[in-house]
């Protein structure tokens, strides 16, 4: 099953050649010049300016009959816009700064498994942004259980309890993947004024997010 969300390989048996790619993607959208390389704050006012189309649509009298699609395109959408704020600050604001780039070396797995020969020291050290940009472009931040870690020992941001938006992801796959239905094919219900509700959660805690990040780089262009 492929969507613009990703695709879904099931394979019972058989000799069978799986083949995907990315969908709705061509050359020009995985450039260098990639959509992290924005300025955070520019980020934030990308963000809000997501959010309050949203709170807009949701003001719009669609009618009982659309009142679900509407939901389900605006929840998928209001989750989207988070993760791709959380990926884009987190990577700028780390492929930017060589003591943060240090602390995500250290601390996650992934380069601590990482073996090279002397002779490629110098050959990596030259290179170390790239390759840091571009493992982190690799990463889904929708997996919160590697990101909340990450944005704590990198960033030194606590993202505090996010159960709310576990579930919210969890729900959001839902919406992209099956057009608002279940596994168990029912329909997803939203609670009045859930979607608006998170709207506003997201909206705070990106917003603590903007200010933790900008108190880091206040402090790391004045040391003293």
């Amino acid at each position: 099953m492929n969507s613009f969300g990703g695709a879904d390989v099931s394979v019972n048996g058989g000799n069978v050649d799986v083949n995907f790619n990315g969908p709705y993607y061509d050359n020009d959208d995985s450039d260098d010049e990639g959509y992290w390389r924005e300025e955070p704050s520019e980020q934030l006012r990308i963000f809000h300016r997501h959010l309050d189309s949203a709170q807009e649509l949701l003001k719009l009298d669609v009618g009982p009959n659309n009142v679900f699609s509407l939901n389900v395109m605006i929840y998928g959408h209001v989750v989207a816009a988070t993760e791709g704020f959380l990926s884009s600050v987190f990577i700028k604001t780390t492929v930017g700064s060589e003591e943060l780039i240090r602390r995500l070396l250290e601390t996650d797995p992934e380069f601590s498994e990482m073996k090279f020969s002397m002779s490629q020291l110098f050959e990596k050290r030259e290179g170390i942004k790239d390759t840091v940009a571009g493992y982190l472009q690799k990463l889904i931040f929708h997996d919160l259980k590697k990101i909340k870690p990450m944005y704590k020992s990198v960033l030194g941001h606590d993202l505090g309890d996010i159960s709310w938006l576990f579930k919210a992801v969890s729900k959001r796959h839902d919406c992209v993947h099956r057009a608002g239905y279940g596994k168990d094919e029912k329909p997803l219900t939203f609670d009045e004024d859930e979607v608006a509700i998170l709207i506003q959660d997201v909206r705070n805690m990106c917003q603590s997010v903007m200010d933790s990040v900008t108190k880091l780089e206040e402090n790391q262009s004045n040391p003293f």
